[in-house]
């Protein structure tokens, strides 16, 4: 489970509107504090603070800081759908395009199931992102409430 520390802004049944406390919410993984800092690069090109619709089964309230999770196939299987899957259907139309077409006009054929690969992964984003929308094992939860007196030490690089 990757998870993150969060203050929640916003409650409606079943769910929450929360913040993220730290400044990254992938720092949990790697190795000397850092995590990959994609979090990073993206807030260079984003103004507003995050903020995300959560999954709320405990029912926090107004102003709680509260753990969230993600569940750790989730991310890998979310983004290669996302990604992956797409990019496979635009090179497979491109080289069966090219593959079955005359040998004078291949390169025209090529971008042309290329194009259709693109549109077939279009269909295909919007099909998986309506159902993960309605999928548990793909949405951020609340998992439990800040414990006020506990304290979380990072080791810090030298």
């Amino acid at each position: 489970m990757i998870e993150t520390q969060a203050r929640v802004l916003e409650v409606e049944p079943g769910a929450a509107l929360v913040e993220p406390m730290e400044p990254s919410g992938c720092s949990a993984c790697g190795g000397n504090g850092g995590g990959c800092g994609a979090d990073r690069i993206g807030q260079v090109f984003t103004l507003r603070s995050k903020r995300y619709r959560v999954l709320d089964p405990r029912g926090s309230r107004v102003g709680e800081a509260v753990v969230v999770g993600v569940a750790d196939g989730a991310v890998l299987r979310g983004s290669g759908a996302v990604y992956l899957l797409p990019l496979l259907l635009i090179f497979m139309g491109a080289m069966l395009a090219g593959h079955f077409a005359p040998l004078a006009g291949r390169d025209g054929w090529s971008i042309a199931g290329a194009a259709t690969g693109f549109a077939l992964g279009t269909l295909w984003l919007l099909w998986f992102s309506r159902r993960a929308a309605r999928d548990a094992r793909f949405q951020p939860v609340i998992l439990r409430a800040v414990s006020e007196n506990l304290f979380v030490l990072k080791e810090l690089g030298s």
